[in-house]
């Protein structure tokens, strides 16, 4: 990352580069990870739009003086609960405040925020894209279509304007069983008439002809597991792979400690399966990224209580923050000066270190150049 001409800007980078520049030598860390949003296998939940999912990376040489650090933070702003959650916090007078200083004493201690920001309504419709047009099923369709990611965000994105349609598919998902193939079928003529308004009427008519196996098919995926129908069990593997790209390059190893979570056995386990060492052959260059199959650099997962673990907390708060920054960014609302500051060291973070990402609409990213982070908007919008 180069030097920006503009001084505050320039400050904002240095100050983020300073804060984690210890990471290269530190060998040994822990990862404390919480969610925000999680509706479960609702995905229609009109109060929370944002689901986020993330944490802070802890250096263990640093651990001890930020239990101490934080010590100090409570009996500075008066944080007398047992347990920090963002959901008090952002309800006080200032709660945004009292996060800066919590964030940058974390940053100064070179602990890293890592995490993955998911727009329901947008994972929704791009589940709509994926079932509906996933050659598997829609034989109009080539496989290489599986592959032609820029063209099914466009379709997700033209399905953002449908709420009572896409409402309809989260139903179907929420429901956890396998819908009567005549109701799919129908949903599905409704899609079409929807996009042959919007996007012409040859993508339309690629909808119009599900045979029955097909349809049978595409109704098995709303009887999957639990886990595979919700947010998290979306955002776990990209949140491990956003690890594993920042950690391998550096040769640097992790404990994961995630908040408590039941009924996720299966996704835990396969993600414990993904803790062994490289073959060498592990990775993909997928949409021009790499995606990591195995965490070599991660030696255990487990769950822990947020009411014994203070990093846990912090990883709440992290999470809560930027939930609600992202929500106000999707409803065009401004953000106030201490949520700004923060933001400005994450865009830096994102710039150094590609430590978070996210799966938003285009909307959004646009009001992420309207204040001032054009550079970021381009990482995402090229």
């Amino acid at each position: 990352m180069g030097r920006s001409g503009n001084p505050a800007k320039r400050a904002v980078q240095e100050r983020a580069r300073a804060a984690v520049g210890s990471r290269e030598t530190e060998t040994r860390a822990t990862f404390y990870c919480d969610e925000s949003g999680n509706t479960g296998v609702h995905w229609g939940d009109r109060d929370q739009p944002v689901f986020v999912h993330g944490g802070w990376m802890v250096p263990s040489t640093h651990q001890g003086a930020l239990v101490s650090a934080l010590s100090g933070l409570r009996a500075r702003h008066r944080l007398n609960a047992p347990e920090l959650k963002w959901q008090q916090l952002s309800r006080r007078d200032g709660g945004s405040a009292v996060f800066r200083d919590i964030f940058q004493t974390m940053l100064g201690s070179a602990a890293v925020p890592f995490f993955h920001v998911m727009d329901k309504d947008y994972i929704l419709a791009a589940k709509v894209v994926e079932t509906f047009f996933d050659p598997e099923y829609n034989h109009f369709l080539p496989i290489e279509f599986t592959s032609a990611y820029d063209v099914k965000k466009d379709l997700a994105e033209h399905l953002l304007p449908a709420p009572e349609l896409l409402s309809a598919f989260a139903d179907m998902l929420r429901a956890g069983v396998e819908p009567e193939l005549a109701r799919l079928a129908q949903l599905a003529l409704q899609f079409a008439d929807f996009i042959e308004e919007n996007n012409g009427a040859a993508l339309a008519e690629m909808l119009r002809h599900f045979g029955s196996e097909s349809l049978a098919a595409i109704g098995r995926e709303f009887g999957a597991d639990v886990w595979m129908r919700t947010t998290l069990g979306h955002s776990m593997f990209a949140l491990m792979n956003r690890l594993e790209q920042f950690l391998r390059p550096r040769d640097v190893r992790i404990d994961i400690v995630h908040d408590n979570i039941v009924r996720f056995d299966d996704l835990l386990a396969l993600v414990r399966g993904m803790i062994r060492e490289s073959d060498g052959s592990d990775w993909l260059v997928i949409n021009g990224e790499i995606r990591f199959f195995s965490m070599p650099t991660v030696d255990s997962l487990k769950l822990g209580d947020s009411k014994q673990e203070p990093f846990i907390q912090l990883a709440d708060l992290l999470v809560g923050f930027v939930r609600t920054v992202f929500t106000k960014l999707s409803r065009g609302v401004c953000l106030d000066e201490d949520e700004r500051a923060v933001c400005g060291d994450l865009v830096m973070l994102h710039k150094e270190f590609y430590s978070w990402d996210v799966n938003v609409p285009r909307a959004t990213l646009e009001h992420l150049s309207a204040i001032g982070w054009a550079d970021l908007r381009q990482r995402f919008l090229p």
